[in-house]
């Protein structure tokens, strides 16, 4: 009868089991590591991708902390000043109204104001003979305040309320005159406008500075029944 197998032999099959084994063991970690790679390069595609549909509409609903006129802010409601308007068809409505810069706003507590004179009459405006000649002006009938180049024409009327009994009637209307020198040096008047004292008019906010006034120019004042 044939003998059993030497001790050899078997030490030797042992081995390469315990080696097909350990191949086998690393091929299926290896494909486990593949596995997860590829769930894990899926779920960063994902994640990449609901970030970046994120940001954009991030970008449609809420302006920047960089963003300027002129770009897609704030649900795309900004667009550029003068362009064309694009309506919900793709069609253009028109050009947009440019809006004018924004008035500077002068501070009164660190402006000094001026010597603002004022010459009144009861029923009509002085002739202009009477600002002939620097000097001679109808003082008997002059009002003095101090103003700002910003002061309106309500803030002046407001003023010779406080100091001309006659200007106090609610149906009283006090019209203004500029009197200033033209390029000849000869004075010239030009209107700046009326104010009512019973009631607001378009007249009411006009400032000193919005017309040709100067420092040293004098006011005319038609006190008007």
């Amino acid at each position: 009868m044939p003998s059993d197998e030497s001790e050899s032999e078997r030490e030797e099959k042992e081995d390469r089991r315990d080696r097909r084994e350990k191949r086998e063991e690393k091929r299926r970690d290896k494909d486990d590591d593949r596995e997860r790679g590829g769930a894990a390069a899926g779920a960063m595609r994902h994640l990449t991708g609901a970030l970046s549909a994120s940001v954009r509409d991030g970008r449609g609903a809420r302006d920047g902390p960089y963003d300027r006129p002129g770009t897609n802010g704030a649900n795309g409601a900004a667009t550029a000043r003068g362009a064309p308007e694009m309506g919900a068809d793709g069609k253009g409505r028109g050009r947009m109204a440019i809006l004018p810069p924004p008035k500077k706003t002068m501070d009164r507590s660190r402006t000094c104001p001026f010597l603002l004179r004022i010459f009144r009459k009861i029923g009509g405006h002085h002739g202009i003979e009477a600002f002939a000649e620097r000097g001679k002006e109808p003082v008997e009938c002059e009002l003095q305040v101090y103003a700002w180049p910003d002061v309106t024409l309500r803030e002046l009327a407001d003023l010779i309320k406080d100091v001309a009994p006659e200007a106090r009637d609610p149906k009283v209307r006090l019209a203004f005159n500029l009197i200033y020198p033209d390029k000849s040096g000869k004075n010239v008047s030009t209107t700046l406008g009326t104010v009512t004292c019973s009631k607001r008019g378009q007249d009411d906010d006009k400032a000193l500075s919005s017309s040709k006034f100067q420092t040293g120019d004098l006011l005319d004042l038609a006190i008007l029944q």
